[in-house]
């Protein structure tokens, strides 16, 4: 429709532009209303696709920081350290996912080894080490995961909590997660999904056994 309209518009300003000069004395009411309505039309197009690319750029923005949080819990698992008030040299740190609150998602530390965050909620307490926000509007729709590569198993399943966890020395994360049956399973591949605050435009992440980050 744009390109149309375009076309439209540079047919009729070549055609005023070879007017005569008696001819160019000005315009009738007729063509000053289509002209003022095709620029207004021009216009609102526009400023929906500049709004359409801001909340683009948005989420995009989101799904980047996310897979930044996960590859920071990443760097820190692996990494040969101690943390103040454990025992622990080098617990299992993860990243976590509750479905119940779909505008925060936490880091933990793994203390009690059961490669879950213990501490789910609205509150940042017991294992986890940092509640992280979404404060732009936008939220985590839904949480979902694969139990094997293929069979069927393979079937995407809807998680109420998904738990990454990573521990020195391997650099793969360790999937956990509970279904609506409320059993703690291990899962092959996971993705989280973002939605904009207006319903309308989503981002997926994707997250393998094998180490591998994604987004689509």
């Amino acid at each position: 429709m744009e390109d149309t309209l375009c076309i439209w518009y540079n047919y009729h300003a070549i055609a005023l532009m070879n007017l005569s000069p008696s001819q160019k004395k000005g315009f009738t009411f007729i063509e000053l209303v289509v002209t003022i309505g095709v620029f207004a039309l021009l216009s609102t197009l526009a400023v929906g696709n500049f709004r359409n690319t801001t909340k683009t750029l948005s989420l995009n923005s989101l799904a980047n920081l996310v897979m930044s949080d996960i590859r920071r819990a990443q760097a820190k698992g692996i990494s040969n350290q101690s943390y103040p008030g454990t025992n622990y040299i080098a617990p299992a740190v993860g990243v976590s996912f509750d479905s119940t609150y779909d505008t925060a998602y936490m880091m933990f530390l793994d203390v009690n080894d059961d490669k879950l965050n213990s501490s789910l909620g609205s509150s940042c307490s017991g294992e986890c080490t940092e509640r992280l926000v979404i404060k732009d509007g936008s939220t985590i729709s839904h949480i979902k995961a694969k139990r094997t590569s293929g069979g069927v198993g393979a079937q995407l399943r809807e998680l109420d909590s998904l738990h990454f966890t990573f521990q020195r020395p391997d650099p793969e994360p360790v999937i956990k997660g509970k279904e609506n049956d409320n059993v703690t399973r291990d899962y092959y591949y996971a993705e989280i999904w973002l939605t904009s605050r207006d319903g309308l435009i989503t981002k997926k992440i994707d997250v393998w056994k094998t180490g591998m980050i994604g987004m689509l």
